[in-house]
């Protein structure tokens, strides 16, 4: 597996654990600024606080690259 397809549910990365992750999806989660650590604990880095216009071009990439939209991020709360 690539990258597994959300279908249009956030929530279903909150289930994972880092661990169950690929090798794709934790590089692009890590363009994001999180990693194992961060991830375990559900302690977000500052990215997990910005609007899709404040992310930078590597940050928008990696979202995108998890399949969110830029609706979907704006809209998405962390439980």
């Amino acid at each position: 597996m690539d990258v597994r397809d959300m279908d249009g549910n956030p929530g279903i990365w909150e289930k994972l654990r880092w661990s169950e992750l690929s090798n794709k999806e934790k590089e692009l989660w890590a363009l994001l600024g999180w990693n194992q650590y961060l991830w375990d604990r559900n302690e977000a880095p500052p990215s997990a606080n910005k609007a899709w216009r404040d992310l930078n071009y590597h940050e928008q990439y990696a979202a995108q690259g998890l399949g969110f939209s830029e609706e979907m991020w704006d809209g998405f709360e962390d439980e």
